[in-house]
Order: structure tokens, then sequence, then C-alpha cells
């Protein structure tokens, strides 16, 4: 098999690993009604079942680290992406908010792992110069999630019950194992075969290097940034802007189609010219769209102001991603994929935390102080573009090493 075939295969089976795992991760909030209907799960429930799927992902990630490098990609990823189906298809028998809390933490706790290693897959495969439109494929599952997997989910769980969504998205499960088990060979390449000790990474050392260190920082500025404002986003444009409930979903769409388009064109000029440029030019977009929606009463159409926020957030994330890939060596791919997705959940939490300080509802459901967290999040925006300079400084250092 051809190197570019098998990088390929390698990127949409990431790709489709990620999708399901961001299924799994999001299903939970819009079946919020039909759980309280069903099982008598209180909508005040709602925001504990998906924090434990984020804080057992957190937890799993921090745990298995510094030991997934030691084993064959291929085998790792299989042995997490089968916990993680089991534990879905363990939601559809719940009975009450215990029963469900304890089958989301469990999937939590495969999922963290499982999104580090599909990441590692990639960046072992893939070169540098081709890197940038393969993170964009593998990142894009959260639009393709909300575009698609959402509203499917909705329907699925209105035209059967509320089981069903869980049952696609385990079946989605089985069928990129078989995937997996077909097309794939072993992927023990970074594993150093010379070595008589089990191949452990040493995490503290490692995090100790800079350009470790401003790649976390920059996707932890990042998810700051958006979290803080996707989590009161909706609530702003129909209490505060008047929009209608009703063209949500329209909203989605449009947003979510645009910033897929976007994504993948993002990745090939990452791989023609470079990221700093474009990130610094895409900044200055990103903050206008911020300062227009969030900090007045926006002057364009809340369609364009929420679907060139996606798209933004979506290019930011395939920018920074794509040189954050670049920070750790061969053999520490899989460890620094997991501390990242642990870092990139912390720093999302937390800006959802402070969202829910600083944003204070009145008596007519519209939120106060948006602008505070707009200016927040403005602020992270306008310090990416810096780390990045920073840190390709720092990799160019390495690389002459």
């Amino acid at each position: 098999m051809s190197d570019i075939k098998l990088e390929r295969k390698i990127v949409w089976l990431a790709g489709l690993i990620q999708l399901a795992h961001v299924l799994d991760f999001m299903i939970i909030m819009p079946l919020g009604p039909d759980l309280t209907t069903a099982i008598d799960i209180p909508s005040s429930k709602m925001g504990l079942l998906g924090g434990s799927y984020t804080f057992a992902a957190t937890i799993s990630g921090i745990a298995f680290a510094r030991y997934l490098d030691r084993y064959d990609r291929k085998n790792a990823v299989l042995f997490f992406l089968i916990g993680l189906v089991i534990s879905t298809f363990l939601c559809t028998f719940a009975w009450d908010t215990n029963s469900m809390l304890f089958a989301r933490t469990v999937a939590g706790f495969f999922g963290g792992p499982v999104t580090a290693l599909s990441l590692s897959m990639v960046v072992d495969k893939v070169p540098v110069e081709r890197r940038g439109r393969a993170i964009a494929i593998v990142t894009s599952a959260f639009t393709v999630s909300s575009v698609f997997g959402i509203p499917l989910a909705l329907e699925l769980a209105l035209k059967f019950n509320w089981q069903a969504p869980f049952y696609t998205v385990a079946i989605l499960g089985i069928l990129i194992i078989v995937g997996i088990i077909l097309m794939l060979p072993p992927m023990s390449d970074h594993i150093d075969k010379n070595s008589k000790e089990p191949q452990t990474v040493p995490i503290w050392p490692m995090l100790k290097r800079r350009e470790i260190q401003l790649s976390f920082l920059l996707l932890a500025l990042l998810s700051f940034a958006q979290f803080s404002l996707f989590s009161a986003t909706v609530n702003y444009f129909v209490f505060n802007l008047g929009f209608a409930r009703e063209g949500l979903s329209e909203i989605y769409v449009v947003g979510g189609v645009l910033s897929f388009i976007v994504m993948m064109l993002t990745g090939r000029i990452i791989d023609l010219y470079g990221n700093r440029l474009l990130s610094i030019v895409i900044t200055a977009f990103y903050v206008c769209i911020l300062a227009d929606g969030f900090l007045h009463i926006p002057i364009m159409p809340i369609m364009a102001v929420f679907s060139l926020f996606m798209m933004s957030a979506a290019i930011m994330g395939v920018i920074c991603s794509t040189i954050a890939s670049e920070a750790p060596g061969e053999r520490e791919r899989a460890a620094f994929m997991s501390l990242q997705t642990t870092f990139r959940n912390m720093a999302a939490g937390a800006g959802g935390l402070v969202a829910s300080w600083v944003l204070i509802s009145d008596e007519n459901e519209r939120l106060t102080n948006v602008p505070i967290i707009a200016s927040i999040a403005i602020i992270c925006i306008i310090l990416l573009p810096i780390i990045i300079i920073t840190l390709r400084r720092e990799l160019n250092l390495k690389n002459l090493k």
C-alpha cells in the first residue's frame, strides 16, 4: 500500500473516530427533555451528566498519558474504542439519574484516550507538509456533528425512543472498529524496538519544555475563549436580540456547512503557506465579528454573526492544532495528545464556569454582562498569534539542534 493511500485511510478513520467521540459527548444535552419525560432525570441534572463525561475524560487522559506510547497505536485505539461502544450501549439501559451518570462516566473514561490516539495516528503518518489538510479533516468532527449528527439524533428520538440515538452512535463505533481492523496495518513505528524496558513517557520532563508549554497554552486559550461564548450564545440571540427559536436549526446548519468548507480550504492554505500570517489575518477578522456580535447590538444580521463566528472558531482551531502537532517527539505523541485533550477540556470547562459567574439573567431571561465575557474572549483571541509566532520560533530552534 502506498504511503499516500495509507495516509488517507488513517486520516478518514481518525476523523470518524473523532465524530463518534464528539457525538457521544454532545448527544446527552439535546436529549434532555426526552430523558426527563422517559426516565425522570431532572432538567437541573443535565449539566451534571454532561460534566461527568468531560471530568472522566480528563482523569483518564492524565492517568493513561505516560503509557499510551508503549503500545501499537492500532491495538490501543481498538481497546478504547470498544470500551466507548460498550459504555454507549450501557446508556440505553439507564433507568434514572444515577444509572445514566454511571454510564456517561464510563463513556468519558474511554472517550478521552481514544481522541488522543486517533490524533497520534495522523501525526505519526502524515508529514508536516500535508498535515494541515489532515488536521482540518479530523477536527471537522465537531462541525459535522453539529450540522448533521445532533439533528439526526433528535429526529431518531422523536420517531422511535430516547435510546435510538445511543444505539446509532454505538453502531457507528462498531463500523469504525471493523474498518480499523480490516484497513490499517500495525502502527508501532514509534516504539523503540531496542529497549528492553517497557516504554513509558516521562511526563514532567516533557511538560518543562517550552514548546510543549506554548502548545498547551495556545489550545487552552482558544478553548477557554470559545466555550465562554458558546455557553451563552443561543440564549443571547433568543432572549436579548429577539431571534426566533424556530430559526436556531437553520443558523446551525448554515454555520456548520460554511465552517466545514472553510476548514478544508484552511488546511490546504496552511500546507502551502504556513500558519503565522494566516493566524494574524483570521484573528483580526475574528475580533471584528465578536466585537460586532457581542459588544453591542450587532449591525450584521444574526445569521451572519453566528455563521462567521463558527467559521472563525473553526479556522483558528485548525491553525492552532496544526502547529501544536509539531511540538512532541515521535515517541511521546500519544502522551502529548492525551495531555493536550485534558488541558483543552479543563480550559473549556473553565470558560463555561467563568461565563456562569459573570452572566446574569433578569426576570425576562435576558443576559447581562455579555460584553464582559466577549471582551475576555477577545483578549484571549488576540494573544493567539503572539503565541503561534513564539511557538514557531521555538520549533525552529528545536529542529536545528
